[in-house]
């Protein structure tokens, strides 16, 4: 009789271990409560095909001469410059206010143009988490120039992550050429 209340004790306890255990919150590495794993949907406001001719030189590996040339006298391709952030982050920087700024005024003397904002990243990282950076590199831009008084009609953004680099080197250099938001005209 003795056997046979230990093992009722022991599977009593065994019980009620498991169940107490299955009660639990797991929390993941990401801090998710809930034990799935979190994804985080892209949900950009237009992804257009860019024609070739309104994008970065790519076959020269050159910049466009944005700093040279005034919204008058430039072509609407390399009327706005492009802004550049640091390694994963989507923060404006003090040096693409300035860009920022400039570009404002050429929306306001083009109020009826649009403009797709690309966001862009370096090569580092997943390609899920570069889409998602790349996307709040563009509403970075945005929102900035919607607080300028930039119409949110003309502005419409789309992240290529890391699809498209602008430089295919692996050097710091590089990858900051990379991290960028690239302004396209409609």
């Amino acid at each position: 009789m003795d056997r046979r209340v230990i093992s009722l004790c022991l599977s009593l306890s065994l019980v009620l271990l498991f169940a107490g255990c299955a009660s639990k919150k797991v929390a993941s590495s990401s801090g998710d409560q809930s034990g799935q794993a979190k994804t985080e949907a892209i949900q950009p406001d237009a992804i257009k095909t860019v024609p070739p001719e309104r994008s970065f030189d790519r076959r020269t590996g050159s910049l466009p001469p944005t700093n040279s040339l005034s919204p008058s006298t430039a072509s609407d391709s390399y009327a706005l410059g492009d802004v550049f952030f640091d390694y994963d982050r989507f923060q404006i920087r003090k040096d693409a206010m300035s860009v920022l700024d400039a570009n404002s005024g050429w929306f306001r003397a083009n109020g009826s143009k649009t403009v797709l904002i690309e966001g862009h990243c370096d090569e580092r990282g997943t390609v899920a988490y570069n889409l998602v950076l790349g996307e709040k590199r563009a509403r970075a831009a945005k929102k900035y120039l919607q607080d300028l008084g930039v119409q949110a009609s003309q502005l419409q953004i789309t992240s290529y992550g890391e699809a498209r680099p602008f430089c295919k080197q692996q050097n710091e250099d590089c990858y900051q050429l990379n991290r960028r938001a690239h302004f396209v005209t409609k």
